[in-house]
């Protein structure tokens, strides 16, 4: 009778602490934070845009 396979031992993961992508990603937060609610709503928009394609809409009345 053949039990669980034992667990491989795992290599430790040797990552540098600070790389060209982190630094990036950090302005990146810092440059969210300062935004206004209205500005990151735009933004977003626009990302949804840029993502699935066509036209940006206006909004219209009540939302239904």
């Amino acid at each position: 009778m053949t039990g669980k396979p034992t667990k491989k031992a795992k290599m430790p993961l040797d990552y540098p602490e600070e790389t060209y992508g982190s630094r990036v990603a950090a302005r990146a937060r810092q440059a969210a934070n300062k935004m206004t609610e209205e500005e990151r709503r735009e933004y977003f928009r626009q990302g949804m845009v840029l993502i699935y394609g066509g036209e940006l809409k206006e909004k219209t009345g009540a939302g239904h």
